[in-house]
């Protein structure tokens, strides 16, 4: 049986797991650092092209497919009635769900879903991985996104589920603690004498400590300048953190700093084409103004300045013309090839094309090589969209809707006694998206027509339970098609659907158990 820690060994315990943590964020520091730079145009080999009166044109390749991958996540995501169905899952009922869903609705509708997750698709584009954190506030579910510099994971853990424990970094002003001390959040220590009693709005640096201490039990200590203000306090509704990535992070053999909260970003692979053509179409405008500003040699006892030779039209007097001579400018035509390999090559690593952001290749491709590239596109980013369904989306609904089942309104839930909660899954809404829209159009288009000859099929050899379960199959298809063209609100044009009873046409002839 393990002894209790005293104070002062329970706080150099925390500070451990603090350092610990930071030390394996610390290892992935620089490569976030540097894809944000990608992202944000800062590269210091153009300043120096720059001082050098060189072409320095940064082309921002990764801002413009991060901005369209972001486009096309809000179609995605935001193009539907609602991004998440609860759907029944085992032995649930139904009553309850559907009481459970207009709750979840009325909650969701309270918060601006998308200001919240413009900049989680940001991280999972650029350092590969999303976090939020959900929590009940003032009769309220809330939706935090989290800084991956304000976050530290076990380093030791295997995998996401085997997270042992997480810190936390937020900052509070006096005012904030003290009136967490006075809620009885915090231990009534005396902290005044840390502050700067002329800035009140000066904020300082505390940890909180998320512990896990059975499969499903979490603990958390907050620790202010070796200050215990909370020690293992239990949360009951669990650790408030979710996290998920589009493409898993690869573990190298003997990797001693991997951690394996962190997804790989998309655009990682494409930093080193963005820089080399940089490098390329920068010396191609500097060799083109060779062609139209050559250089010129002469000897300096001509006596020709700078600014005769730059004028236009204005004669250079000297009496050994040849002595003049044009240096000769270098050939662009390669240069136009490898421009053209390298978008080639981008197009491949992130699976977005020129055409996906607007423009238009130098070389001239058919209507169906463009197709086909958008479709390989489209089939890419539904991979990215699916593991971000399951590492993140779901999991962050899963949590926002227990929290709304145990502590939204009653009037709500009709009465429902909420001692346990139902067992429940979630429907992503993903079937839009400027991404795949037409591939996905096309093919409900092409599967209602089979459920078509299906349906006569059936009809003609008398199966009418059959043809009535074409006719649920093609309302659900017809669901999922309405808004890849524009419709809203699709859930109420079937509003007439009364799904405890059997089209009458057919009811003398249906046999089916319930």
């Amino acid at each position: 049986m393990k002894t209790k820690r005293t104070n002062d060994e329970r706080v150099s315990f925390l500070t451990q797991l603090i350092n610990e943590s930071k030390s394996g964020y610390e290892n992935y520091k620089p490569h976030f650092k540097e894809l944000q730079d990608a992202y944000l145009l800062e590269n210091k080999a153009m300043q120096k092209l720059r001082k050098r009166n060189k072409s320095s044109i940064y082309i921002p390749k990764i801002n413009a497919k991060v901005k369209y991958l972001i486009t096309s996540l809000n179609d995605v995501y935001f193009n539907s009635e609602r991004m998440a169905d609860i759907e029944t899952y085992i032995n649930s009922d139904d009553t309850i769900i559907e009481l459970w869903q207009n709750a979840i609705d009325f909650y969701s509708g309270k918060i601006n879903m998308f200001k919240i997750f413009q900049p989680l698709f940001l991280d999972v584009l650029l350092v590969g991985t999303s976090i939020a954190k959900i929590t009940w506030h003032k009769g309220m579910p809330r939706i935090e996104r989290v800084d991956i510099d304000s976050i530290f994971f076990d380093p030791n853990a295997l995998n996401s589920e085997d997270v042992g424990y997480i810190v936390n970094e937020i900052y509070l002003t006096y005012n904030q603690i003290h009136e967490r001390q006075k809620l009885g959040f915090y231990k009534n220590i005396e902290i005044q004498k840390l502050f700067d009693e002329d800035d009140e709005y000066k904020k300082v640096k505390l940890y909180d400590i998320y512990e896990r201490k059975n499969d499903d039990t979490w603990v958390v200590s907050t620790l202010f300048e070796n200050n215990l203000l909370r020690n293992e306090v239990t949360l009951q509704d669990g650790q408030p953190f979710v996290w998920g990535s589009m493409l898993p992070q690869l573990k190298k053999i003997d990797n001693e700093n991997y951690v394996s909260a962190y997804g790989e970003p998309i655009m990682a692979s494409a930093m080193p084409l963005q820089d080399e053509i940089n490098i390329t179409r920068n010396l191609l405008i500097d060799a083109v103004r060779t062609h139209i500003m050559p250089k010129i040699m002469m000897p300096k006892s001509m006596g020709v300045s700078r600014e005769d030779i730059e004028t236009l039209g204005k004669p250079i007097y000297t009496d050994d013309p040849k002595g003049v001579q044009i240096l000769p400018p270098p050939n662009v035509n390669s240069a136009g090839m490898n421009l053209q390999l390298l978008e080639s090559e981008l197009t491949e690593v992130t699976g977005v094309s020129p055409q996906n952001n607007g423009a238009q290749t130098a070389q001239n491709e058919t209507a169906t090589e463009i197709s086909i590239k958008a479709q390989e596109g489209g089939r890419r980013s539904a991979d990215y969209i699916r593991q971000y369904n399951e590492t993140f989306i779901e999991p962050l609904f899963d949590r926002f809707a227990m929290l709304v089942f145990k502590y939204g309104e009653d009037s709500f839930f009709n009465g429902f006694q909420r001692e346990d909660i139902p067992s429940f899954r979630f429907k992503i809404q993903t079937g839009t998206g400027a991404m795949n829209k037409e591939v996905r159009r096309a093919g409900i288009q092409a599967s209602m027509q089979v459920f078509s000859q299906l349906y006569q099929m059936y009809m003609s050899i008398g199966d009418t339970n059959s043809a009535y379960g074409i006719i649920n199959a093609s309302k659900e298809l017809t669901k999922e098609l309405l808004p890849i063209l524009g419709v809203k609100n699709v859930n109420s044009l079937f509003a007439f659907e009364n799904n405890g009873e059997i089209n009458p046409q057919m009811q003398g002839e249906t046999n089916v158990e319930y």
